[in-house]
């Protein structure tokens, strides 16, 4: 069983950080700067888990998944984002998302809400 994730995030820093931190647990991941561009890449490589920031330049992460789910991806999205209000949180369960968390976080939060995910997956 594959265990990828991609990272979407507009901020370089934050996504070698990511990478960095999940591919060190053994997760294969892959990146893209927006949800456009992570569109594009899902076309090609599917993944198992998205971790997207909400803001971002030509498509951010709830219009990504929006998309996704209209095209009933079967994709686990946690959504991250500096700017959470309980609004904004709202907007994103609505969308679809499966988490949500607000920057800054415990990096290891958002490696054991992955590690949930993969484990509740092989059990069945």
């Amino acid at each position: 069983m594959s265990s990828t994730v991609m990272i979407v995030e507009d901020d370089p820093a934050t996504r070698r950080l990511y990478r960095f931190l999940l591919t060190s647990s053994g997760y294969t991941v892959f990146e893209a700067e927006d949800g456009l561009s992570a569109l594009e890449r899902l076309d090609t490589q599917p993944c198992d888990v998205i971790i997207t920031d909400m803001n971002m330049p030509r498509m951010g992460g709830i219009d990504l998944v929006r998309t996704l789910r209209q095209k009933n991806a079967d994709v686990y999205v946690i959504m991250v984002t500096a700017f959470g209000t309980p609004d904004t949180e709202k907007l994103a369960y609505r969308a679809g998302v499966n988490e949500y968390l607000t920057k800054p976080f415990d990096f290891e939060e958002l490696e054991r809400r992955v590690e949930t995910f993969f484990t509740r997956r092989s059990n069945g």
